[in-house]
C-alpha cells in the first residue's frame, strides 16, 4: 500500500527456534549446556537432539515502517514463539532478528505483572520494562488508568484482578509508552465487547505512527486492521500476502486438514421412535458423494429412513449452521407452494433436498434435521450431523458466512 514506508523496522532472517517435548529433556539439556558453557565449550547446536522439535523453522519476513502485519495459524503453529523472539524473551537457535525502535509488547494476559504488587506498582514496573522513564510514567499515569477503566482497583494487588482487568491494564501501559513497534498476541480475546472495540479503535489510531504485528484467531479483526498477513503452520510460513487472500488459504488448508476427522454420521438429539435407521448423503449435481462445494454449486442432501407407520403432513426441516452451533438458515418442505412430501409411507422412505446455489463463504458447516407433524406441535425427531462443506474460492473474498447474491447497476 502506498502509505507504507519501505524502511524495515523488523527483519527476521532464516530464524529457527527449538524446544524440548518433556521436562526431563529440558532439565537434562539445560544442565549439560550450563556445564559446557562453564568450561568454555560450545553449548548451542543447530541440530535437533532426542526429544526436541522445531517450534519455528527457517522463518523469514520483514515489518515495514507504518505497516500492520497479521500472523495467523492454528494453536501450536509458532505464532507466540515468534513474538517472544521479537521481544527478546527467547533467543533464536538459528538465523538473526533485527529490531529498530521502542517495542510495546502485549504477549500474554498480565505478562510482566507481579501478582503481589498493586496495579499502580505494576504500571511503573511494566512501563520501565517497556523503556519509559519514571517522569514519563508520572505524566501519563492518569491516562493509563482512565483507559484501563480500573478505577479504585488500581491500588489493589493484581492477583485479585480478573483476566479482563489484567488485559485492560496491560494494554493501556503498552500503548501509552508511545511504541514505534507494537506486538499484540490474542489479548483482545479477553474482555467485554465495549473494551475490545475501544482497543481496536486505538490500534487504528496508532497505525499512523506505529508498526504492528498482530496475532489473532479472529479473522475479521485481521482483515480489518492488517495491511499484510502471514499464515504459519508447524513453524513454517505457508502463505504470505494480502490479508483476504491469506485468510482464504488458511480456511481452505485447515478445512482440508480437518476433513478426515469428520463424517456424515448423525447424532440423534431427540426422538419419539417413529422414525428409525436415518442415514444421510451429501451429493453434488452429478450424484457424486462429496463434502466439498464451490460457490454457486448445487448441494443435494438425501436421506433414507424407516417409518413404523404412515405419517400425514410431515414438517421436515433442513437447518444449516456453523460447526459451533450458530444457525445460518433453514428450508422446509412446507415452505414450497405445493408440498411435494405430504405423506411418509410405512417402511422405507427416500427423500431429497436440493440447495440450488451454495452461497457459503470458506469455512466449516453442518446440517441438522428437524421432523415435526402438521402444525409444528409434535417433534418426531431432531438430528445433528457432522457434515462439513468447504466453500472454495479462487480470487474473491467475502465477509461473514453467507454471500449475498446482489445485482449491481450503474444508474444514470
Amino acid at each position: 500500500m502506498s502509505f507504507i514506508n519501505n524502511e524495515s523496522v523488523i527483519t527476521v532472517e532464516k530464524v529457527s527456534k527449538k524446544f524440548c517435548k518433556t521436562i526431563k529433556h529440558v532439565m537434562l539439556y539445560g544442565a549439560s549446556d550450563i556445564a559446557k558453557d562453564f568450561i568454555g565449550m560450545r553449548s548451542k547446536t543447530e541440530k535437533l537432539r532426542n526429544g526436541e522439535f522445531w517450534a519455528l523453522d527457517d522463518v523469514s519476513f520483514e515489518l515495514r515502517k507504518g505497516e500492520t502485519l497479521g500472523i495467523i495459524g492454528v494453536n501450536g503453529s509458532g505464532k507466540s514463539t515468534m513474538l517472544r523472539l521479537l521481544n527478546g524473551i527467547f533467543m533464536p537457535d538459528k538465523g538473526k532478528i533485527e529490531v529498530t525502535g521502542r517495542v510495546g509488547a502485549l504477549i500474554a494476559v498480565g505478562a510482566g505483572f507481579h501478582p503481589l504488587l498493586t496495579g499502580r506498582e505494576n504500571v511503573y514496573v511494566n512501563g520501565q520494562i517497556l523503556g519509559m522513564s519514571k517522569k514519563e510514567i508520572d505524566a501519563k499515569f492518569k491516562q493509563i488508568v482512565e483507559f484501563a477503566e480500573i478505577g479504585d482497583f488500581i491500588d489493589a494487588p493484581v492477583k485479585h484482578y480478573s483476566s479482563g482487568m489484567f488485559v485492560r491494564l496491560g494494554f493501556s501501559v503498552a500503548i501509552h509508552c508511545d511504541p514505534t513497534i507494537l506486538l499484540v498476541d490474542e489479548v483482545l480475546a479477553v474482555g467485554d465487547a465495549a473494551f475490545k472495540k475501544k482497543c481496536m479503535t486505538k490500534i487504528q489510531e496508532l497505525k499512523k505512527a506505529t508498526s504492528t504485528i498482530f496475532i489473532s484467531h479472529n479473522m475479521y479483526q485481521v482483515q480489518r486492521i492488517c495491511d499484510r498477513a502471514i499464515f504459519l503452520h508447524n513453524g513454517k510460513i505457508l502463505f504470505e500476502g494480502q490479508p483476504e487472500v491469506v485468510i482464504n488459504q488458511y480456511y481452505n488448508y485447515t478445512i482440508n486438514q480437518d476433513f478426515d476427522k469428520t463424517d456424515n454420521s448423525l447424532i440423534i438429539l431427540d426422538s419419539t421412535g417413529d422414525i428409525e435407521d436415518l442415514k444421510m448423503q451429501v451429493l453434488n449435481s452429478n450424484g457424486e458423494e462429496t463434502n466439498f462445494f464451490k460457490l454457486g454449486e448445487e448441494v443435494h442432501v438425501e436421506f433414507t429412513f424407516f417409518c413404523k407407520s404412515e405419517i400425514d403432513n410431515p414438517n421436515i426441516g433442513l437447518v444449516l449452521s456453523t460447526v459451533d452451533g450458530n444457525v445460518l438458515g433453514s428450508t422446509k418442505n412446507i415452505h414450497l407452494k405445493t408440498n411435494p412430501i405430504n405423506k411418509l409411507t410405512k417402511g422405507k422412505n427416500h427423500i431429497k433436498c436440493i440447495i440450488r446455489r451454495n452461497m457459503l463463504t470458506p469455512g466449516l458447516y453442518r446440517f441438522a434435521f428437524k421432523w415435526k407433524i402438521g402444525d409444528n406441535t409434535m417433534l418426531l425427531q431432531a438430528t445433528g450431523g457432522k457434515v462439513v462443506i468447504e466453500s472454495q474460492q479462487d480470487k474473491l473474498y467475502y465477509e461473514g458466512s453467507v454471500v449475498i447474491d446482489g445485482d449491481w447497476k450503474k444508474l444514470q
